[in-house]
């Protein structure tokens, strides 16, 4: 039996079961297809989920860390216009471009003072080592790598690093158009319009900065967090905290596994950078981070998440090949060769004088019908190639870590709600977290530190972690999904430890 394949001047003849398997192989083509841009949406759509939430605590973790550096006493005293920094600052001389020259010549190798500087600057130097200290063990236990001090009048007074942003006048026509300049203007914008000034937050997406540091991460790329310094009602100046983008490629890091990678969006819309982790993969989708100005892409490939099904894609594709080549093949032999009927030539009667002359019919000659040849279907069965599913590649020992912090800031989150209750109060009434008395204002050291994976000791205190969350729960009776967070990560934390403890 002989099948028909294509449409009319183009129709190839094949046997019928060549036919049917080369039909059946496409459709099966386009199922395991079909198949693969499935599996490949749905871990898409986990590993977005999964970056747009640790994103979001990282930004609220810097918004929160903002606002408590920011109304401590020392930040206020040392940005004051009759005190500190702005007035030892405008002590060195009435030029600030020449003032931000002699500092940046005694600051030239960072942030230590140089041999031999000047006079001039010997207020500032007091000032300076009255509170460097200080704010180089603030930086360093928090989720930033610099900040700025920048007094009323838009002058760079203090940089923890001295970078290329220290001594600059953010009002001269130079410095107007950098990050750091748009931050202040856009702050001092935003005073004009509001009542309380201790409300206005300025986070800028991933930017180049000004003076790379080594932690920044390629290009000096990092975000800046601003607030107004706010001393007594009055607003003294602006403090700004560089978060490096270092930073985000870790935590975003430990999300990534083979064939799903991340990377930030800049300004302008462009990738910030290209992780390690990211290399090799492809764009997949631009999503926000809830409730701030940040965006991340995707990037995945569907060939690492395919697993077996990719390689059962290409033993398809590869049978299907076959089988079309294979029925063109017989094809050409499927339709015998009939030959051409020649035609007799037609004799002519002479001309005659009659009424009616008679012309004999043409005599055609007889041709004997050949018989086609019959075939028979051959066609081997395609071997498909199968490969066990790459296993996920996450450290169940970083899952752990994960889970310590997802049970505390949950915690925390949940009493913040149910009680009106800070981190302080939740401290003291458990009885589990010591509280310090950093100068004029207290402080949780160690409950800090298990809010972030970046911060988390390395051998962290989860007897506590599991006491604080069940405290929570017993002295926090309002029911919701806050209330199913805390005990659902609750839950996962115990189920680490025993597993842990069955090895």
């Amino acid at each position: 039996m002989i099948g028909v394949v294509g449409f009319e001047r183009w129709a190839i003849k094949a046997p019928a079961s060549l036919v049917t398997l080369a039909v059946l192989l496409c459709l099966s083509l386009m199922t395991a297809l079909y198949a693969v841009m499935d599996r490949t949406d749905t871990a898409v759509a986990t590993a977005r989920d999964m970056a747009a939430h640790d994103l979001g605590i990282l930004y609220e973790s810097a918004r929160d860390q903002s606002a408590a550096f920011s109304s401590t006493s020392f930040i206020g005293y040392s940005v004051g216009r009759y005190y500190g920094f702005a007035s030892a600052f405008a002590q060195i001389s009435p030029n600030p471009e020449r003032a931000a020259a002699l500092l940046r010549t005694a600051f030239a190798a960072g942030d230590a003072q140089q041999q031999g500087a000047s006079s001039a600057l010997a207020p500032y130097m007091a000032v300076h080592d009255r509170f460097h200290a200080s704010f180089v063990d603030m930086i360093g236990s928090s989720v930033f790598s610099d900040l700025y001090l920048i007094d009323r009048l838009g002058r760079v007074v203090y940089s923890l690093r001295k970078d290329g942003a220290f001594g600059q006048d953010l009002n001269d026509a130079r410095a107007r158009d950098t990050p750091l300049g748009e931050v202040f203007r856009e702050i001092m914008a935003r005073l004009q319009k509001v009542d309380d000034p201790t409300q206005v937050l300025v986070v800028t997406p991933p930017k180049d900065l000004d003076g790379a540091t080594a932690s920044d991460g390629p290009e000096g790329i990092g975000m800046l967090v601003a607030r107004p310094v706010v001393r007594h009602g009055s607003v003294e100046g602006v403090v700004a905290f560089r978060l490096p983008l270092a930073t985000v490629d870790r935590r975003l890091g430990t999300l990534a596994r083979q064939g799903v990678g991340f990377t930030l969006i800049d300004a302008g819309g462009h990738p910030a950078d290209q992780p390690a982790s990211a290399r090799g993969l492809s764009p997949y989708g631009v999503y926000g981070v809830p409730g701030s100005p940040w965006q991340f892409q995707v990037l995945s490939s569907g060939w690492a998440l395919s697993g077996w099904l990719g390689w059962w894609t290409w033993g398809l594709t590869l049978a299907s090949a076959a089988a079309g080549g294979w029925t063109w093949r017989q094809s050409r032999h499927a339709a015998p060769k009939v030959p051409a009927v020649a035609e007799a030539p037609v004799p002519v009667a002479p001309p005659v004088v009659v009424p009616a002359p008679v012309t004999p019919p043409p005599v055609i000659a007889a041709v004997m019908p050949v018989p086609e040849p019959v075939l028979e279907a051959a066609m081997p069965a395609p071997a498909a190639v199968l490969e066990v599913e790459p296993a996920n590649d996450l450290d169940a020992n970083e899952e752990f870590r994960r889970c310590i912090v997802d049970v505390m800031t949950l915690a925390l989150d949940f009493w913040h709600h149910a009680k009106r209750k800070g981190k302080i109060e939740l401290a003291e009434e458990s009885g589990l977290w010591r509280v310090y008395m950093d100068r004029s204002s207290l402080q949780t050291r160690t409950l800090d530190k298990y809010l972030l994976v970046e911060t988390l000791p390395r051998n962290p205190r989860w007897r506590d972690v599991v006491r604080t969350a069940e405290f929570v729960l017993r002295h926090c009776p309002d029911a919701g999904a806050e209330r199913e967070g805390v005990r659902e990560a609750l839950g996962r934390l115990k189920q680490h430890l025993r597993h842990a403890e069955r090895i």
